[in-house]
This record gives C-alpha cells, structure tokens and sequence, in this order.
C-alpha cells in the first residue's frame, strides 16, 4: 500500500467508494433516510470536498482503499475506507499521513464533525470531543460529534 495526494482524475473512483462505504455502513448507526441523505453525492460539491484540501489516497493493487482530507486551517475535511478494506489499520495511516501534515505545516489544532462510525478513530488519534451538532443534509438532521486535537507547540 502506499499514499499519494488525490488528482481530479480521482474524484469519480472517490465520490464511489465514499458513496458505497456510506450506504454499507451507516445502516447500523443512522435510518434509511439519514443513510441515504449521507450519501448522496453533488459532483460540483466533491470535488470540491477532495481537491479544495489536500487530500491523502491509499491504494494498493487492488485500487484505492480509503482517503483523508485537511484543508490549510486544520480542518480534518473527510476520512474514508473503502466498506471491505475496515479495521486494517487504514484509517490510522491515513490519519497519520493528516498529522503529518499537521506537523510539516506548524498547525497547532486540528478539528473535525465525525460520524458515529469515524468517531473511534478521531480519539484513537488524540482527539477530543468538545461539542455535538446537528445539522440537516438534504432535509435530513444529524447529530455529529465535534472533534479538536490541539497542540501547545507544534506538532
């Protein structure tokens, strides 16, 4: 496996996996209309999600296995693995590759909204919750829970 910065020729095989990982996962924490609302992609707004911050892809030979995304504030814009490829450690090198990032940048906080599944690897990685929110997505509320990693000196 290995890591590179998402390209626009990306974004379809993105938009994708990001829609399957939704509709497979979300059943077990969100409704059917919830799940659906999560998952449906505007292709003017995800392209803009991937490539309007530096967006990290893991892929192997099999293809693309997930991606993560922070813009230049700090803002942990998205992260991603594909439905069949969870619990093997690609989440936390893609959340290594963001702090990294962190780190190559001097930012002194990153922040995010994680979903009830992508909550465990935000605190894996030293985030905390500080906040929820709800918010509505085509029509729909969620709560969310939001997440701040902070550091005194750099990272």
């Amino acid at each position: 496996m290995h890591l590179r910065t998402a390209t626009e020729s990306d974004v379809p095989i993105l938009a994708a996996l990001f829609r399957e990982t939704v509709l497979v996962n979300a059943p077990q924490h969100y409704t059917p209309a919830q799940t659906e609302a999560w998952a449906t992609v505007d292709s003017l707004r995800f392209r803009q999600f991937i490539l309007g911050v530096t967006t990290y892809v893991a892929e192997d030979d099999t293809g693309i296995l997930g991606f993560a995304g922070v813009g230049d504030d700090g803002y942990v814009a998205s992260a991603y693995v594909r439905h069949d490829c969870l619990h093997r450690g690609i989440g936390s090198i893609l959340m290594q590759a963001v702090l990294a990032h962190a780190q190559e940048k001097q930012m002194h906080r990153l922040y995010s909204e994680a979903s009830e599944f992508s909550l465990g690897l935000f605190q894996k990685f030293g985030f905390s919750q500080y906040d929820t929110e709800v918010v509505n997505r085509n029509g729909v509320e969620f709560t969310r829970y939001l997440v701040e990693r902070v550091w005194v000196e750099t990272p």
